[in-house]
């Protein structure tokens, strides 16, 4: 009877272990998406800014349709922008993104 208990205990320990090794994989991944979608940052402009400018607008402006949510991504993370939508800053860098 305790070798019975014993082996269930194992098999479910094994399940578990195969579960949670299949999330850290799927969110390896998930997180280096950029990597695999043949979208790269090659180099980075800088620009200057008259007035405050919305984020969608610098990425409707300066980026292709298919590649926007990188752009956006990129823009925001150079320029230590938070998730404010707007941009008080007079000088920004702009990534220049290439499709492989």
């Amino acid at each position: 009877m305790a070798k019975v208990i014993a082996m269930n205990i194992k098999k479910v320990f094994m399940i578990i272990l195969i579960i949670a090794v299949s999330i850290l994989v799927l969110m390896a991944f998930y997180s280096s998406r950029d990597k695999f979608s043949g979208v790269d940052t090659k180099r980075y402009m800088r620009i200057s800014l008259n007035n405050i400018t919305s984020v969608q607008e610098l990425a409707e402006k300066y980026s292709d349709p298919k590649t926007k949510e990188k752009f956006v991504s990129e823009l925001k993370k150079v320029n230590e922008i938070s998730s404010s939508e707007y941009i008080d800053k007079k000088t920004v860098f702009i990534p220049v993104l290439k499709s492989n």
